[in-house]
Order: C-alpha cells, then sequence, then structure tokens
C-alpha cells in the first residue's frame, strides 16, 4: 500500500485551493508545499519507530486518536470552515512536533525556503499534514487488521517513496538514508547461537603459524649477526658542500688576511630565493672588512617583533585578499563566502560568491566541498541551517550531490557568516 499516493489521490485542485485561500499564499507554491510536508510528517513517524515498542506508541496514537480515515474522505468540507481548518492545523502541529523534536523548527523554515512561502504558512501545512498521513495509516491498519507488527512492515515498504519524496536538506535533518531502513520490525522467534568447540588437531595446527614466525627471526638474527660490518667513518675531503679550513696569515704590510671558501658551497647562493619565512630585510655590518651584508631572520621572528596592534606575516593573511577564484584553487583552509542572510535566519538575501563556486565546481566535477556556518552564525543550529541553504543553491544550479557535504558545527575562528572548505 502506498500511504503517499493515497494522500496524494485525496490533494484535489479544489483541496488546494482552498488551502490557499486559508494561509493567503499562491495555489502552486502551496501545491508544491504539501507535497513536501506529507513525506516530512510520514519520515518523521518512521524515524521514531526505530522497534516495537515505538511502533506500539505510534499505533496508541492512530487509536486513542480516533485516526480511522474518514478525514481523507470529508476534507473538502473540513476545509471549507475556517474554525475546523484552524483547530485540525492546531492539533497537526502538535502531532507534527512530537515526531520531529528539536528538528521542527529547521525542518519548517527549510520547507519556507525551498517552497517561497511564509515560514507560519508552511509550519501550517506540515500541521495539516500530520492528521492526513495519520488518517492513511489509521485507514490500512483497520482495512487490513493490521498489529504492531504488521504496522512496522507497512511503514518499511514507504522508506524509498519516502526517501525519494524528500528534499535532500531535510532528509538529512531527519537523518533519514536509503540504504539504512528506517525501522526494524521485531519478531517473537529467537537467534540461537552455537559455539563450536574447537578439536584437538585445530588447536595444534593454530600453533603453526606462530613457529614459523619465531623461525623466521632466529634465521634473520643470526645473518645479522654473522655478516654486520662495521662501517668506518669516511674522512673528510675538500670536495663542494664542505668548508675548507681558513688559512690565516699575514700580508706584507703586517695585517691579517683570511682566504675566504669557494662561492659554490651548499646552501643558498645569492642569486637563489630562500624559502617562505626567511626573507631578510635589515643589513648587519662585517666585523672583518666593515661591509654591510643582508641580516637573514625568519618571518616568525620578524612577527615577534611587531607591535600588539600591529597584524602578524602569515600565509593566510596574505591569501585571503586574493579573488576566491584563486582561493578555491590554492588552499584547503575554509574560504569565506561573502553570501548575506536575513538577520538571524537561513535565507539567502545576497548570493555573492556563489556564481564563482558553481563554475568552480562544474569545471573540477571531481572536486568536493564542506560548507559550515562562519562565527557569525554560532547562534544554536544558524550555522548549519544556512549551510544547507547554500547547498540546495548549489543542487539546483546543477552541482552533484555528491560533491557537496555540510559540517553541523560552525567554524567559530573564520569571521564570516558562511564558509567552505574544498576537500
Amino acid at each position: 500500500m502506498d500511504i503517499l499516493g493515497l494522500i496524494k489521490d485525496k490533494l484535489t485542485d479544489s483541496v488546494i485551493e482552498k488551502v490557499s485561500n486559508f494561509l493567503g499564499e499562491h495555489p502552486e507554491n502551496i501545491g508544491s508545499a504539501l507535497n513536501g510536508a506529507v513525506p516530512i510528517v510520514l519520515g518523521g513517524i518512521m524515524r521514531n519507530a526505530s522497534n516495537d515498542e515505538e511502533t506500539g506508541k505510534v499505533m496508541d496514537v492512530l487509536k486513542d486518536g480516533g485516526h480511522t480515515g474518514e478525514i481523507l474522505d470529508d476534507l473538502p468540507n473540513l476545509l471549507g470552515n475556517f474554525d475546523k481548518t484552524q483547530l485540525l492545523i492546531t492539533i497537526g502541529s502538535n502531532i507534527f512536533n512530537h515526531f520531529a523534536g528539536s528538528k521542527g523548527n529547521s525542518i519548517v523554515e527549510k520547507l519556507s525556503i525551498l517552497t517561497g512561502i511564509r515560514k507560519t504558512s508552511a509550519s501550517s501545512l506540515v500541521g495539516l499534514a500530520a492528521p492526513l498521513v495519520l488518517g492513511a495509516l489509521g485507514k490500512v491498519v483497520n482495512k487490513e487488521g493490521l498489529g504492531v507488527s504488521g504496522l512496522s512492515r507497512l511503514l518499511v515498504d514507504q522508506r524509498e517513496s519516502v526517501f525519494g519524496a524528500l528534499p535532500p536538506a531535510i532528509a538529512n535533518q531527519l537523518n533519514f538514508k536509503s540504504s539504512d531502513p528506517a525501522v526494524k520490525p521485531q519478531t517473537d522467534e529467537k537467534i540461537k547461537e552455537t559455539k563450536k568447540e574447537p578439536t584437538d588437531n585445530q588447536g595444534i595446527l593454530s600453533w603453526i603459524p606462530w613457529v614459523l614466525v619465531g623461525l623466521v627471526f632466529l634465521a634473520g638474527l643470526a645473518y645479522f649477526w654473522k655478516y654486520r660490518k662495521t662501517v668506518k667513518p669516511a674522512e673528510p675531503t675538500a670536495e663542494v658542500g664542505v668548508l675548507p679550513k681558513q688559512d690565516s696569515t699575514f700580508s706584507d704590510n703586517g695585517t691579517p688576511s683570511v682566504s675566504s671558501p669557494a662561492d659554490t658551497v651548499s646552501g643558498f647562493s645569492d642569486t637563489e630565493s630562500k624559502p617562505f619565512g626567511q626573507e631578510t630585510n635589515t643589513t648587519k655590518e662585517d666585523p672583518i672588512n666593515g661591509e654591510k651584508v643582508e641580516d637573514s631572520k625568519p618571518l616568525d621572528k620578524k612577527n615577534e617583533e611587531l607591535g600588539k596592534d600591529e597584524k602578524k606575516i602569515t600565509f593566510d593573511n596574505i591569501f585571503a585578499n586574493q579573488p576566491i577564484e584563486e582561493q578555491l584553487k590554492n588552499t584547503k583552509a575554509w574560504i569565506s563566502l561573502n553570501t548575506n542572510f536575513k538577520n538571524n535566519s537561513a535565507e539567502i538575501s545576497s548570493k555573492g560568491d556563489l556564481d564563482a563556486v558553481v563554475k568552480y565546481l562544474k569545471t573540477n566535477r571531481k572536486t568536493k566541498i564542506t560548507i559550515a556556518g562562519g562565527s557569525q552564525s554560532s547562534k544554536g543550529t544558524l550555522g548549519e541551517d544556512r549551510a544547507y541553504a547554500i547547498r540546495e543553491v548549489l543542487l539546483e544550479r546543477g552541482i552533484s550531490e555528491s560533491q557537496i557535504s555540510i559540517q553541523s558545527s560552525s567554524v567559530k575562528d573564520v569571521d564570516s557568516k558562511v564558509v567552505l572548505k574544498v576537500k
């Protein structure tokens, strides 16, 4: 039995129009939102029915609430009455919040973003969908005389159709995956485990590998002892890379003369570029000939000499000023996106750098990114919700779902609303 199909048949154009007039939203948006709200509620019920005990609680809700499916047949008349419609939504909202738990608010906000309706309207729609789903389940249970185990199997049968109807962002909120069953019906049969006692032959055979390992070790030890050689250290030579002993002599006028080593020695020559962090920017006086020579100091030493109010010279400081296209190519660090959102909301007000991100990911189809909230989105689940909002935009622009992953915790050391990292 297809529960989603049973409910969808009852969501006629007349029903959608009545809901649209009640909420003051466009009928097309309401139709799309209802098609999303129904699998959301059913998915929440399936997630909670993880065993026979929890499924029994769902069965109690069906019986105690009088969910026999009559609501589906009388839906047009109910929606024609304002007070009955409001009461239906109020009761349904309590049911949805029970099954969705702490994720209810973020799920409603994502449904609002995806369908273009107000958040209050999205909340009313999941409230309306809850009694419809329970009514459909109750109708099948009564018609087929199902018990708890039968209800468990019925919910398992709905998994693939529900997963296919859920938007990816909301499926992640519900921890709903196609490969892992949502419910695991239990039976009264107990599985008996038998342990096979090892035979005497098996006990003997189990020692053979260890004996072989011991023999190999002893053979290696004997070989090393017999053929080991004492390596005599090589005499130092005046080859390239070794500084010869300086020959101090006196010139005709009595002043000391020091012979300098060859210009080509191990290390950096005057024309070679030194690694990042060893640039020179000061000079000092040579104690022998009085000439000015470069004073090489590592970058971290220079940073120690900077004042407290001066910004340290680091690779990240320099890199952050580059265009985002270059950052995507050249770094594995978190990249700050200039995407803007409405205050304390996951609703995008300005897409900012997303065009460049889309172009990069389409050009590099094997590249994967991780999206997270920044320090400006560290309040509650705001960072995660904003990351999912960015993900939805990328999916709509044709980016593969396999290229994108979401980090639930915000990156508090990056001053941004949303950040991403190239894997």
